[in-house]
């Protein structure tokens, strides 16, 4: 069984970078705002949730370590510009982590604190030792826009050394010495990437608007999602299937929406006795896709900064 499970991990992988590298490069051919591009990446979602509807042989996690940001981007799928400043409670994940732990038998994919900007929690450090006791053999990232690294104290590096934590670099168009961020991890031996594996700069957005009126079919949204089983977060001792789910509070508040998020759209880690529940779980669809309208995406959107507008957004 564990030669199966590392078999089709190992698919998954490849089928994901060559998803990617079709991606990345499609956009030299066709333009982003052009039909042809929509249908053509519509038909790759399609395809990657489907190969995505199956149990997961292992999980991974993110840890929404803030969920405001200072950067701010136009159209923010975790809706970073709408959040107030708010800090994840570290003894709060540190309980959510045991319980996890015991579930998987210490046992975990990865886990990647993101926001937000995860480097604006004072507490980050800990939080990596914290992951780090519980799970020994996860691979360890955090997820930023970069600008606050070169602030980072010889404390900073040294425990990212220690803890095996990789730097995952966002990578918006903005004024980064790239360079000098480079080599200031090498000289520290922390690893140091890329989200996504390319390191050219996105220049456009891409908009998933919202049905604030909730009529979108659940499993046509569902079937297009890039986000199914693998946008997994955790907080407040519930896993989310997706960062809108698990963010969508931010711009309920904002706007004075109400985009209903019900008990059946995340799941307690206290209430499951095992983590193929979870697992379960993470493969249906949820009663909050019918807001989401997945088939009405947008791309090409310049990259900005956002001005706060509901149409960033529906």
């Amino acid at each position: 069984m564990n030669q199966e499970h590392t078999l089709l991990n190992v698919h998954k992988d490849y089928y994901s970078n060559a998803l990617r590298f079709v991606r990345d490069n499609i956009v030299k051919i066709i333009p982003e705002k052009s039909p042809v591009f929509k249908g053509l990446c519509l038909i790759g979602f399609k395809i990657a949730a489907k190969k995505k509807h199956t149990l997961r042989a292992s999980m991974k996690i993110d840890i929404p370590a803030v969920e405001h940001c200072n950067l701010r981007c136009k159209c923010c799928t975790t809706f970073g510009p709408l959040a107030k400043e708010c800090f994840l409670d570290v003894e709060s994940y540190r309980n959510d982590m045991e319980r996890l732990a015991l579930l998987t038998d210490n046992q975990l994919e990865s886990v990647c604190f993101i926001g937000g900007e995860p480097l604006l929690h004072p507490r980050l450090l800990e939080m990596f030792d914290i992951a780090r006791a519980f799970f020994p053999a996860a691979e360890l990232s955090f997820m930023t826009n970069g600008v606050l690294l070169f602030k980072m104290g010889n404390d900073f590096w040294e425990n990212c050394r220690k803890n095996n934590v990789c730097i995952s670099l966002s990578r918006y168009p903005i004024k980064l010495d790239i360079d000098t961020l480079r080599k200031t991890a090498e000289l520290n031996n922390v690893k140091f990437d890329y989200v996504g594996g390319s390191n050219t700069p996105i220049k456009a957005m891409w908009k998933y608007p919202l049905d604030l009126a909730g009529r979108q079919p659940l499993s046509r949204s569902f079937n297009i999602c890039n986000q199914v089983n693998s946008c997994i977060r955790m907080k407040d001792g519930k896993i989310y299937p997706c960062n809108t789910i698990a963010c969508i509070e931010h711009f309920n508040a904002f706007f004075g929406e109400n985009l209903e998020v019900t008990n059946d759209d995340s799941i307690e880690i206290r209430n499951v006795n095992t983590i193929h529940e979870i697992y379960e779980f993470l493969i249906k669809p949820k009663p909050f896709c019918k807001y989401c309208n997945r088939a009405g995406i947008q791309f090409g959107i310049e990259w900005g900064v956002s001005k706060k507008e509901i149409n960033e957004w529906v």
